[in-house]
């Protein structure tokens, strides 16, 4: 028998094989050089992204609304009715002190922020979970207070002027009213801005400081609330009597309340006005000026607030107690008393609440807010975070603020206060994986 080419088939399969390892080595190299060029290009878009970030970005205070969570709430004081009607509870969230006595108080609809203003001249704006966001010292105890329905800005009576000022605590303007301001408030959307003083003006301005009338009804302007859009202005005087103006600053009439009035309110569109009197009395009045005494307590009515459709009316005491009354002036709740550290009767100054009456917050000649819950969910909340701006719109505010809150907030800065260099991670990956492939190279090499 002839055999033709007996070692041909293993000749043939080993090549065969050598052909295979060589064209699988190739594929390999292929993919990785692939990978290398990938994490590259990547890398080096990320460091021109972060180098261009590093040298243009600067810091900001930024106020935005997010839900904030009470762990602690089921361990809350919770104090009920006590003398008639609804029978609401309420929790108390959190209390926070203050160096001075509150004077003035107010929020944002929705309950997620409150300001304050103290005897020491302090206005300060805290969230709803008790933090401080920012403080501002005007020089002089603040007489008067207010805040907008969305908390973008806020107006203050301080010694002889007015003043405004944005989310983040800057001073937008001051305007010297030639007496000293008893009483100050501002729009729900922030337009206008009003102010009683001891001379007896009543005075509106707008948003950008400029006043658009003046008017003396009578005695010393003790109280002032201003409508929406500055349609209608209510004023309360030292000898007893409640006004009600237009945008023009005509009277449209006027009330005798008894005692001097030391709060007022108005609801929306001027379709009712709320009055505290030192003769302990609660007035409900209509758009026309009727109606009357709706609730008597056993003190000086020291502060009230009424929510825009007229249906709730808080009120503070002095002898230590907060209510919360409906258009009847029938008592929905009671917190109180409140006491000095000395354990001294102290008065309720100021009282606000949300629209819908879901959160309340009082403030205290005892130096404290203390801030409550009708509602079985929390409420929203604001927080400082970081924005890219030009440098002259930050803010000259102090922050007191707890940063820990935003945490999507970056505090890492290098000297001078730019931002510290970061590295860009596709270039630790390209590293790597070039490592890795001139490793392989060597050990090919080698066989």
């Amino acid at each position: 028998m002839t055999q033709k080419g007996g070692y041909q088939g293993p000749i043939l399969k080993n090549s065969h094989l050598k052909r295979l390892k060589s064209s699988g080595g190739r594929g390999v190299w292929r993919i990785l050089t692939c990978l290398i060029m990938l994490c590259l290009i990547a890398g080096t878009g990320q460091a021109y992204s972060s180098d261009n970030a590093t040298g243009t970005a600067s810091q900001r205070v930024q106020i935005r609304t997010e839900l904030y969570l009470y762990p602690e709430a089921g361990n809350s004081v919770s104090q009920g009715d006590s003398g008639g009607g609804g029978g609401l509870s309420a929790v108390l969230l959190w209390t926070h002190t203050f160096p001075d006595a509150v004077t003035a108080i107010s929020m944002p609809t929705d309950g997620s922020a409150v300001a304050v203003g103290t005897a020491g001249g302090e206005i300060a704006l805290l969230n709803s979970s008790g933090s401080v966001l920012w403080t501002c010292q005007s020089g002089a105890p603040i007489t008067g207070l207010g805040i907008t329905t969305g908390g973008s800005a806020i107006a203050a009576g301080t010694g002889n002027r007015i003043m405004m000022l944005d989310a983040g605590g800057q001073v937008l303007w001051t305007m010297d009213t030639g007496s000293r301001v008893l009483g100050a408030g501002i729009s729900p959307e922030g337009k206008y801005c009003a102010a009683g003083t001891a001379a007896g003006d009543i005075l509106l301005t707008n948003s950008r400081g400029g006043l658009l009338w003046k008017t003396q009804p009578g005695s010393a302007v003790t109280a002032v609330a201003v409508g929406p859009d500055g349609a209608f202005v209510a004023a309360g005087t030292e000898d007893g009597s409640i006004y009600l103006l237009n945008s023009r600053g005509d009277v449209l009439w006027t009330h005798d309340a008894g005692s001097a009035v030391q709060s007022v309110s108005i609801a929306a569109g001027g379709s009712a006005v709320a009055a505290g009197t030192a003769g302990s009395t609660v007035l409900l009045l209509d758009n026309e000026g009727r109606g009357g005494t709706v609730w008597r307590g056993d003190d000086p009515i020291n502060a009230v607030h009424l929510d825009p459709r007229g249906s709730r009316v808080g009120a503070g005491t002095d002898r230590g107690y907060a209510h919360l009354l409906n258009g009847a002036g029938v008592r929905l709740w009671e917190f109180g008393k409140v006491w000095s550290p000395e354990g001294e009767n102290s008065a309720v100054t100021a009282v606000t609440f949300s629209s819908p009456a879901d959160y309340l917050a009082i403030g205290s000649d005892n130096h404290n807010v203390y801030y409550f819950t009708f509602a079985s969910r929390t409420p929203p909340t604001v927080i400082l975070e970081q924005g890219t701006v030009t440098p002259e719109a930050t803010s000259s505010a102090t922050l007191l603020g707890d940063m820990q809150a935003a945490p999507e907030m970056d505090s890492t800065h290098g000297e001078g206060g730019d931002p510290a260099p970061q590295e860009a991670p596709g270039y630790s990956l390209a590293v790597a994986l070039g490592a890795v492939a001139i490793i392989a190279v060597f050990r090919r090499t080698g066989r």
